[in-house]
């Protein structure tokens, strides 16, 4: 749970960033209303420009493309944005808690002895042995 409370306000605005970045300009090229879809001269353009593909109609994925925009772009998209940063707390503060737990139940005591074991095993040129590919095992570290 505190793993999630660290990571979590990370993860939203990376989510963001890939809706922006793969739907990209789909978001800006939408018609400005629904009331365009009930337009009979400007309904056949919508159809052909806007249908998506494997046989989505036009209404579908500009019902998709609006959705994603108020998600990620309106006013309620920027503030759920901020809920999701903020909502597990202090960001300094949820790292403390975090490591303080981790103190606590000796799981602190687990991540440095694997650290000590993996630069025993390392030197200038690199792995000095094999035992790595299960190293989590070898000293019962709970990942």
């Amino acid at each position: 749970a505190t793993a999630y409370r660290v990571f979590a306000p990370m993860v939203w605005p990376k989510v963001k960033q890939i809706f922006e970045q793969v739907v990209a300009g789909n978001l800006i090229q939408l018609p400005s209303s629904s009331k365009d879809f009930l337009n009979p001269e400007v309904r056949p353009y919508l159809d052909k420009y806007y249908k998506g593909s494997g046989g989505v109609s036009a209404v579908e994925r500009v019902k998709l493309m609006k959705l994603i925009w108020d998600s990620i772009g309106t006013e309620f998209g920027g503030r759920n944005e901020l809920y999701e940063i903020n909502y597990a707390g202090n960001h300094e503060n949820i790292r403390l808690e975090t490591m303080k737990m981790a103190d606590l139940n000796g799981q602190s005591d687990k991540f440095k002895a694997f650290v000590d074991l993996a630069m025993d095993d390392y030197d200038l040129h690199g792995w000095t042995n094999d035992k790595w590919i299960n190293a989590y095992e070898d000293i019962n570290v709970e990942v």
